[in-house]
């Protein structure tokens, strides 16, 4: 079971992350835990049957794998809450010295490529328990079991694709981060193409369906007649390699550090132009989008980002609906929009005695 985590910022004595997870019930409970430092990935291999004379480390994992099987934070048990911050802390720690050795610090002014985070420097590393001790090892030549994620759509749409837009190596795609170390350690979201001159937003192509749906809709972005100026997302090109597989869109750059629209309405201040400087360009990329042959699909208000200068842009044309703002039945259609839009607008606009709408999941 293959278990995302988010990035969560790991505790401890030096600065790493962890990126994944997975545990294996068939095979003996072994688990891998895959961390990140400097731009390197470390995987740490947790084999409780090959525990030597250690039947408290023994339990102690027991436990340890409910709380990460549970995909809870924490599980209760009789003497004690479990905490996962608390299970990754233990297997990380001892491997600390190792991480500091094999990932050092990066010299001032060096950067990472999308290709580095792709296909990152990898280490094999496994945790040894050996009379209740914990005895790192780094087992050298060994290749650690990673391979990025990607799709293959196929030769059409591939060839399809070069036809109107522009297809990037991960080479030469620059990670980019408020704060530059942050940039050896996170997820990348912001990265900087065409000699690092523009920046935008990397969405992983993850749903072969969802990628589709997009690239049909950033297609027919591409072909119309659409106002540069409406803030709708748009794509500036696909990550792929020299197969024809598939990494990543993309896509317009929103600095949105206040969050989506769902964060910004407040009904204690009833700001009514501001609020009107949100409606009317949503309303207006709405429109323009029909008129163009385009549905919006999942419209609510998480997909509204608003950024610094307190503009509104429309993301997400990824598909699907989301309950509360669209019916299942008119999903993906023209009604569907409109439907979802006044709902929008009655969000906006709402006082404080009215109820919120946007709670809802897909």
């Amino acid at each position: 079971m293959a278990t995302p985590c988010d990035d969560k910022q790991i505790p401890g004595r030096l600065r790493y992350k962890l990126d994944h997870y997975s545990t294996h019930e068939s095979n003996d409970d072994d688990t891998y835990f895959a961390f990140r430092r400097n731009g390197k990935a470390f995987y740490i291999h947790v084999l409780p049957s090959q525990f030597v004379d250690s039947p408290m480390t023994k339990e102690k994992w027991q436990s340890y794998l409910a709380v990460i099987r549970s995909g809870e934070d924490a599980t209760v048990t009789q003497d004690t809450d479990i905490y996962e911050d608390a299970i990754l802390d233990w297997v990380a720690q001892p491997f600390e010295p190792l991480f500091a050795e094999l990932a050092p610090n990066p010299t001032s002014g060096a950067k990472l490529t999308l290709a580095n985070y792709l296909w990152p420097d990898s280490f094999y590393l496994v945790l040894d328990v050996v009379c209740e001790e914990r005895r790192p090892r780094h087992v050298e030549g060994k290749r650690p079991p990673y391979r990025p994620a990607s799709l293959w759509l196929g030769d059409e749409i591939v060839d399809d694709v070069e036809t109107w837009t522009a297809l990037y190596d991960a080479a030469g795609i620059v990670l980019s981060a408020d704060d530059p170390e942050s940039a050896f350690f996170e997820r990348p979201s912001k990265v900087l193409i065409d000699n690092e001159t523009t920046a935008c937003f990397l969405k992983e192509c993850n749903s072969a369906a969802q990628t589709k749906n997009e690239l049909e809709v950033y297609k027919k972005m591409a072909i119309s007649n659409l106002d540069p100026e409406l803030r709708v997302c748009r794509l500036h090109g696909v990550v792929s390699d020299e197969n024809g597989a598939f990494f990543g869109l993309l896509l317009t750059y929103i600095d949105h550090k206040a969050g989506p629209l769902s964060n910004r309405v407040d009904p204690t201040e009833p700001d009514v132009a501001l609020r009107t400087r949100w409606a009317n360009p949503v309303e207006v990329a709405v429109s323009a989008l029909h008129a163009a042959g385009i549905v919006w699909g999942d419209v609510k208000a998480e997909n509204v980002l608003i950024d610094g200068d307190d503009n509104a842009w429309i993301i997400d044309f990824g598909g699907g609906y989301t309950r509360g703002w669209v019916d299942e039945k008119i999903a993906g259609t023209v009604q569907g929009d409109v439907t979802g839009l006044a709902k929008l607008k009655e969000f906006i606009f709402q006082d404080e005695n009215q109820p919120r709408w946007g709670l809802g999941q897909q």
